[in-house]
């Protein structure tokens, strides 16, 4: 007796409705809406957007170390642990 065929779980995209799968597939400017959703509900349809993400914020964190700056008066104080 062949198997009861089982449903299929389809993730939808939240901006533009298709199977997650496809929205590389639909128009260049929505796919662009599309990858916020995408590297947050289905990192692992499309891991080159998640790596290029990190990438992007490691670049800002970056910056924003490079652009701050230690004015007189601040104190800082670091601590070390060893174990």
């Amino acid at each position: 007796m062949a198997e009861k065929p089982q449903p299929v779980h389809v993730l939808y995209c939240g901006n533009c409705g298709l199977p997650a799968e496809y929205c590389e597939f639909g128009s260049g400017s929505e796919f662009e809406k599309c990858k916020p959703w995408l590297i947050q509900n289905a990192p692992d349809l499309y891991p080159d957007l998640v790596k290029d993400s990190n990438l992007n914020e490691a670049d800002k964190v970056s910056d924003q170390l490079q652009s701050t700056s230690i004015s007189e008066g601040d104190i800082f104080i670091f601590f070390a642990f060893s174990g």
